[in-house]
């Protein structure tokens, strides 16, 4: 169990449950599909979803999901191409790349940061502390199914542009995949950034104030935006009418406004209370000047 807990074997065992998320995958979209793909897509997501979960409780480890975010588009992409038995045009290759780009960096830099089975989402613990009857409930409805289903409705505009094509507005389609494009470099700007903070912070009480980081309060979370934005725009280019697709990035968006971003700044307020100076200087989401310079660079 020990060797288990180690970053090794800890990685070791969530490539084992994943292999088993995916082969549950396989099997629940062969015995549910009929007629509706997405649907039974769909059903085999939720599958692979409670697979990973059982295995979480196992292990007594919620943190074991945390991949999934990004490792499910990556499986779901290429059999959805699969799935339609034709060659791949242009838009194809445009949401391979962006998607692919997107998925292994943030999948290799979920790998990179976790610890082990001994390490868990600080969040995961403080829901199970504050509810723990209902840790159950939460742990499978909160951390494991709403993601998937969130995830899930930003890959449907991906499934339209696969599937359907009426036209391709070139403009538009180039506008999408750079939106893509550029929503990977700022999380992978940011994400680097903030490594080399915590590397040289000396004071529990800093907060980084530089860079990407001096314009957003939460630039990864605008680049994780702006991608499902961007693969909405994507499907746009060739499927206009269908524009209702929008649901889902409106959804992520709504997400991490609302639930995310919330619950990250208490968590830095009651470590750090001057965050509450820099709250007020520099925009919560998207890049922005700032409303002052008066926060001092020696706080950062």
């Amino acid at each position: 169990m020990t060797w288990m807990k180690s970053r090794l074997g800890g990685n070791l065992t969530a490539i084992f449950v994943y292999g088993a998320a995916f082969l549950g995958f396989w099997i629940v979209y062969n015995l549910t599909y009929q007629n509706s793909l997405l649907l039974s897509t769909l059903w085999a997501d939720i599958a692979a979803t409670i697979i990973v979960w059982i295995f979480g409780l196992i292990f007594k480890n919620s943190s074991l999901y945390d991949p999934y975010w990004s490792v499910a588009p990556l499986f779901i992409l290429p059999f959805w191409l699969v799935v339609r038995q034709a060659g791949l045009g242009l838009v194809d290759w445009v949401l391979l790349l962006s998607v692919y780009l997107w998925g292994v960096r943030l999948t290799l830099n979920c790998i990179v940061r976790w610890r082990g089975l001994q390490h868990q989402d600080w969040r995961y613990t403080q829901l199970k502390q504050q509810a723990p009857r209902w840790w159950l409930v939460v742990n499978l409805g909160g951390i494991h199914l709403m993601p998937t289903l969130l995830v899930f409705g930003g890959m449907v505009p991906v499934y339209v542009a696969v599937f359907y094509r009426h036209t391709q507005n070139n403009f538009l389609l180039f506008l999408g995949g750079l939106a893509c494009l550029s929503a990977m470099v700022i999380q992978l700007v940011a994400d680097k950034q903030m490594d080399i903070f915590k590397k040289q912070s000396l004071h529990r009480d800093r907060y980084i104030n530089t860079g990407v980081w001096r314009y957003s309060r939460h630039p990864n979370y605008f680049g994780e935006v702006l991608f499902w934005w961007g693969l909405w725009l994507v499907q746009i280019s060739v499927e206009p009418s269908r524009w209702f697709t929008v649901v889902g990035p409106v959804l992520m968006t709504l997400l991490f406004v609302f639930i995310s971003i919330p619950l990250m700044e208490k968590h830095i307020l009651e470590s750090k209370p001057s965050y509450v100076q820099y709250q007020q200087t520099v925009s919560v989401l998207v890049p922005w000047f700032r409303k002052n310079t008066q926060v001092s660079e020696k706080s950062a």
